[in-house]
């Protein structure tokens, strides 16, 4: 396993050093996860507007915003130097995925990418002011595709030596790990290689659909491998408040066309809110706010994105944001549409599309979010794609 710091590594603790950052969170209810300081004002997006009023400025590193610097540094994870991506049919698949996509190849194959992540999956405000010591939960276990190949491409929040991969692997299907949790959560990123004869194997044999199998201490799920396509799903797991998160994407390509995953917080604003104003005002209603971290395939965070959720002047739902690289460069503004939770202004769903600076459509994006009890927000997980993949972006639709 690597444990070198990576660019956005160094570049998050210099900011943690200059910021003070060392403990805590900001009390801001403006903010999902912290105070933030930047070029636009996020507190005045105007959801009859078609990107809020937001600008294609650049911003400061994580928006300026000091809990979700910290966020980022905690959930980069460390890439996993994995004995089995050397192995001949992982790297055969591979480079198969890597030459001109050919939907007519018979030969192409599949890879899924999943994330898992288990243990307080919670708001971040809430999460930190929890008052340790934590139950300890252990998620010892294995992690098992019928068919195929599974690699382990990053783990996150893996507290090392005790949480680890367990090397040697038995085999090319079945990855095992040692896993603690109390307060916080860990993580890992999957990547699941497929023949044809392993997602679609003929009914004459009998083997059924291409399962992944997990098995994490008290927690057990088989997805079919298929059904990853496009899951965002969370399982409550015992009486402690522990969860698991299972986020999947297929494809069938490699590195051609730029796609991957959103984790983040959200926070629904108190109904008193000062910048509520009537439906039938040219502003419409700001609901709720959101943070988060935009990530690759193989889970390196490649930016942020921030916004609010509301409705516009006609009443309808608005989603809006904008999308940074890591070093606070514009990359996007979001727009789209979401659909509500248990109450009318608690977020549950998000779809929607990025453009450039040019107003150019980039790319989609979409998601699910999740409440947490006793807060007034919860957590999401989500894809994104760039316009140049179909299935990904039928994944999205």
């Amino acid at each position: 396993m690597k444990n070198r710091p990576t660019i956005l590594s160094l570049l998050l603790m210099s900011m943690l050093v200059v910021t003070g950052l060392l403990t805590g969170c900001s009390e801001d209810s403006e903010s999902p996860v912290g105070a933030a300081a930047g070029t636009d004002d996020y507190s005045q997006i105007d959801f009859s507007l078609p990107y809020g009023g937001l600008t294609t400025s650049d911003e400061e590193v994580a928006f300026g915003d000091e809990s979700l610097l910290a966020v980022a540094l905690a959930e980069e994870g460390d890439e996993v130097l994995d004995p089995m991506a050397d192995d001949p049919l992982v790297r055969e698949l591979e480079d198969l995925g890597r030459a001109e996509f050919d939907p007519d190849n018979p030969d192409q194959p599949h890879f899924t990418f999943v994330h898992l992540r288990w243990g307080m999956l919670r708001d971040m405000m809430d999460s930190v002011a929890i008052t340790p010591p934590c139950d300890v939960t252990d998620w010892t276990g294995a992690v098992h595709v019928d068919r195929g190949a599974l690699v382990v491409r990053r783990v996150i929040r893996f507290e090392r030596p005790l949480d680890h991969i367990i090397f040697p692997r038995l085999d090319r299907q079945t990855v095992g790990l040692v896993s603690h949790t109390a307060c916080g959560f860990d993580g890992v990123v999957l990547q699941i290689l497929e023949r044809p004869q392993d997602y679609d194997a003929p009914d004459s044999l009998g083997l059924g659909p291409n399962m992944l199998h997990i098995s994490l201490g008290a927690f057990t799920a088989d997805i079919a491998v298929r059904d990853l396509a496009g899951m965002e799903e969370v399982y409550d797991v015992g009486d402690l408040g522990n969860k698991c998160a299972v986020t999947g994407f297929t494809l069938s390509d490699l590195e051609i066309c730029p796609k991957g995953f959103l984790s983040g917080h959200y926070r629904r604003l108190p109904e008193d809110r000062p910048d509520s104003v009537s439906v039938d005002e040219p502003a419409g209603e700001r609901y709720g706010v959101y943070a988060g971290l935009w990530r690759g395939l193989e889970g390196r965070i490649g930016g942020f994105l921030r916004g609010g959720y509301g409705v516009d002047a006609d009443g309808q739902r608005v989603f809006i944001g904008k999308y940074i690289g890591p070093r606070g460069h514009f990359r996007g503004l979001i727009r789209g549409t979401w659909e509500p939770g248990e109450s009318a202004d608690m977020l549950a769903q998000f779809r929607g599309q990025w453009v450039s600076a040019s107003g150019n459509v980039e790319g989609l994006l979409g998601g699910e979010a999740f409440p947490v009890a006793g807060t007034p927000g919860g957590f999401f997980t989500g894809r994104w794609t760039a316009l140049c993949d179909d299935q990904a972006e039928e994944n999205l639709r």
